[in-house]
Order: C-alpha cells, then sequence, then structure tokens
C-alpha cells in the first residue's frame, strides 16, 4: 500500500508525517483517487488487534500449561509403575546404594533405567547375574515444570526437601514418588488435590 509522507519546517527544523493511503475509485467518472486513512480508523484497528491479541494469549499459555500437567501425570504414573515392579523382582524399593545401602537419587535413577542384579548394582548391558530391568528407557524423565530429572530420596516422608532443588521425591520407606515442586504450580482442574497435597507435604515434611 503506497504511502505519503508530509514534511513541514517550524521553529528551526523539520518535521514530517508518512500517512497510509487507500485508492478510492469514483465510478461515475472512472478516477482513481488516493486519500489517507483518518486517524479514527487507524485506532479502531489498533483496537480491535489489542482485543483479539487479550482474548488469545491466555488461551494459549493455559493449553501449554495443561500440557505440562498432562506430560507430569503421565510420568508419575510410567515411574511408580516402573518402582512396583523393581520392588516385586529385588525385595525393596529403588535408592539404595548398594555398596553401603545409603539412600541415594542418582542410585534410584540407575537402578530404573540400567540392567541390574539381585543386590541392586547396575550395568549398561545384560549378562550374568545382570537379569533384571531396565524398568523406564534412558534418559530419566524431567520435571516439566523446572526442567530438572534430578531425584531427592528421602528414608522417610518426615523432614522438608528445598522446593525446585530437583526435579522429583521419592520415599524409600514406601516407595511413594512425586513432583517437587510448588503445589500453586500444578492445575487443579488436571492434577488431582490428592497429588497437590503429597507434593506439599513431601516438599515441607509435615
Amino acid at each position: 500500500m503506497p504511502s505519503t509522507a508530509v514534511f513541514r519546517f517550524a521553529h528551526g527544523e523539520w518535521s514530517g508525517v508518512v500517512a497510509l493511503d487507500r485508492h478510492v475509485c469514483d465510478s461515475s467518472s472512472g478516477i482513481t483517487r488516493t486519500t489517507a486513512f483518518s486517524l479514527v480508523e487507524l485506532v479502531l484497528v489498533v483496537v480491535i488487534i489489542g482485543i483479539i491479541a487479550g482474548i488469545a494469549v491466555p488461551r494459549i499459555s493455559q493449553a501449554g500449561a495443561q500440557a505440562d500437567a498432562r506430560a507430569l501425570l503421565a510420568t508419575l504414573n510410567n515411574v511408580r509403575d516402573a518402582i512396583d515392579r523393581y520392588y516385586a523382582e529385588h525385595g525393596k524399593f529403588p535408592g539404595y546404594d548398594p555398596s553401603n545401602d545409603n539412600p541415594d537419587g542418582d542410585w534410584f535413577i540407575k537402578q530404573l533405567t540400567k540392567y541390574t542384579d539381585a543386590a541392586g548394582d547396575v550395568k549398561d548391558s545384560p549378562g550374568g547375574d545382570y537379569v533384571y530391568g531396565p524398568y523406564l528407557r534412558s534418559p530419566f524423565p524431567s520435571n516439566p515444570f523446572n526442567g530438572l530429572s534430578t531425584v531427592k530420596v528421602k528414608p522417610t516422608d518426615g523432614g522438608a526437601v528445598t522446593l525446585n532443588a530437583t526435579g522429583w521425591i521419592a520415599v524409600l520407606s514406601d516407595g511413594t514418588f512425586t513432583i517437587n515442586t510448588a503445589s500453586a504450580k500444578l492445575p487443579v482442574e488436571v492434577v488431582s488435590e490428592k497429588e497437590r497435597v503429597l507434593a506439599e507435604k513431601l516438599r515441607t515434611g509435615s
């Protein structure tokens, strides 16, 4: 669309205004005349664009949050199922260092994503006594809210955990596994209130 530039000299300096042009055809004469859009028309266009953006942006943000929540639920279900299968074959939950039996988040991940023996030691490939697992595909899934895949393992559900310091929280006394984040970030319309309460309890230890 062509434009019209208008320049004025005032107070010792030049100033210019550029206006968008539109073509109007006079049907009686067949002559095409060029006229500028009025200020009211331009303001109206800006207002309409603002209204459309105001409607679209919140919906896009909500859809993104719901997609993260659905990804979270799928991950929780998959990891919890893997924990149950590990327990069925080893007699205890993953997350114990087999050399000293101490809780360890790295061992929790390795024991679910690698081949294991009866004691919980791991190898990258099967063979010999390493006939169990893997229970999850590597790499271990990340928390969709903070991007972390690390796991804080707790011997029991008591004691506070630093918010967002890890992606996940696991309790070795009963196999509980949940997200490490502020419970307020979990959309209640997608994630159950029970899940929100569990995340808050394990994070705060109360």
